[in-house]
């Protein structure tokens, strides 16, 4: 998933990241970085993967599943 697909399955649960943040005792820069991919923290993701009711794997695919984009595809 996307990061702002992430953010708006959150909200849409009735809370927000920073409410998740508050309550699993992280900074709100950790939870962004979690959310957006850039870290791992299998706390934080176990947690927005609860809230949001998808898999961990749904969510931040592994590496090698995601979709590859061509040169000829992103030079459009």
């Amino acid at each position: 998933m996307h990061a702002e697909e992430i953010k708006a399955a959150i909200r849409m649960s009735g809370t927000t990241p920073a409410v998740i943040a508050d309550e699993l005792d992280v900074s709100r820069t950790t939870m962004s970085t979690v959310i957006h991919g850039r870290c791992v923290s299998k706390r934080v993701m176990q947690r927005i993967s609860d809230v949001i009711g998808q898999p961990i794997e749904k969510i931040w695919p592994p590496k090698d599943q995601l979709p590859q984009v061509s040169r000829k595809d992103s030079a459009a």
